[in-house]
């Protein structure tokens, strides 16, 4: 009898431990992935820039297409923040971090 109970208080540290190790990977790559406003700020600057770059040299027709998926994409990311609780600043804030966040890994 003693002899399960010391399996099971094992058992139990090692899948403590385990859950322990996953939460603290979880964490890193929480602080890893997480972007800015700075960040997002940077991303509307460079896509301007590419996307006026692109308009001069070979007309509107891809800044216009890529700016419309831009659009989309802010409008989908606002509507799923708004439905998850966030009003207002805060939702339109989350989005814009979503959309143009990414220039932070440059």
């Amino acid at each position: 009898m003693e002899k399960d109970t010391e399996r099971e208080r094992s058992g139990e540290a090692a899948a403590n431990a385990y859950e322990r190790v996953l939460a603290e990977d979880r964490r890193v790559l929480r602080a890893v992935l997480r972007s800015s406003r700075g960040g997002a700020h940077c991303g509307v600057v460079v896509t301007a820039l590419v996307l006026g770059t692109v308009g001069a040299l070979d007309g509107p027709k891809w800044p216009l297409t890529v700016g419309g998926v831009l659009a989309v994409w802010f409008a989908l990311v606002l509507a799923v923040v708004s439905r998850r609780g966030a009003r207002r600043w805060k939702a339109i804030e989350r989005a814009y971090i979503a959309t143009f966040g990414w220039a932070q890994w440059l």
